[in-house]
């Protein structure tokens, strides 16, 4: 039986041309098609990225995101803001908290980092500590902090004051005859452990070298972070995020 909805032939130029013959020459021409539009396609969608602000390098990038299940993020500077940040001073046994803020502040008026200029920051916010300038200070020798040391610092007024990684402010205070106590060490395990900074203050007075306490710094997380990937989870994509910090 004939089907009523495809004549017997068409008129092309002349020619009789059936139904069958149209149908394949269509069937044959769909891939092609299909390919010289994928260009086009991609080209749109790499478009419509770049307005909301994501660049795509190709096409095959646009159409391979529709397949991720799994993001890898960088933390520093992806997920937080990539300056840690000081937020508690921690004094050991016997020295007042004040005192510590003090020091802490004093000796990271050289240090132009980030994280040093947080401690002074949070010393003038949580302790009411004047930000002082180091041209205030007569007399008094500042020393920057530096990749080598891992330390800065002022001496001044027959006092040294040293702010920096543990290792090198517990090896300063050795090396001027002082013994920091087993608690610096709880203090700087305890910070690591829960993923900050732990940066030592110690000083040398009147002859006497030791350890006043520890900051306590920490990473900032963008705002709306969490809401971005509870977003991600919502559309079947894990969050994994990739450090070599603590």
């Amino acid at each position: 039986a004939q089907n009523p909805g495809i004549p017997d032939s068409l008129a092309l130029d002349g020619h009789g041309v059936t139904g069958i013959v149209l149908i394949s020459l269509l069937v044959c021409l769909i891939p092609t098609t299909i390919g010289a539009l994928l260009s086009a396609i991609g080209i749109a969608g790499m478009d419509r990225l770049v307005q909301r602000n994501v660049l795509a390098m190709s096409g095959r990038a646009v159409e391979a995101a529709g397949d991720v299940s799994t993001l890898l993020l960088d933390k520093t500077g992806t997920i937080t803001l990539g300056n840690r940040q000081a937020a508690e001073f921690l004094p050991v046994p016997g020295v007042p908290l004040m005192e510590l803020a003090q020091a802490a502040q004093l000796s990271s008026l050289a240090d132009e980092t980030p994280e040093g200029r947080s401690i002074v920051v949070y010393a003038k916010n949580a302790y009411g500590l004047r930000e002082r300038r180091p041209g205030e200070l007569i007399h008094a020798e500042w020393i920057a902090f530096t990749a080598q040391t891992r330390m800065s610092g002022v001496d001044v007024d027959g006092r040294r004051v040293r702010k920096g990684a543990a290792t090198a402010v517990m090896k300063w205070v050795r090396d001027n005859g002082g013994h920091p106590t087993a608690h610096v060490g709880q203090l700087v395990d305890g910070i690591s452990a829960s993923g900050g900074t732990p940066l030592v203050v110690g000083e040398v007075s009147a002859g006497v070298a030791r350890v006043l306490g520890v900051i306590h710094l920490k990473d900032v997380v963008k705002t709306g972070m969490r809401e971005r990937f509870d977003e991600m989870r919502r559309m079947g994509i894990r969050t994994v995020m990739i450090t070599g910090d603590n």
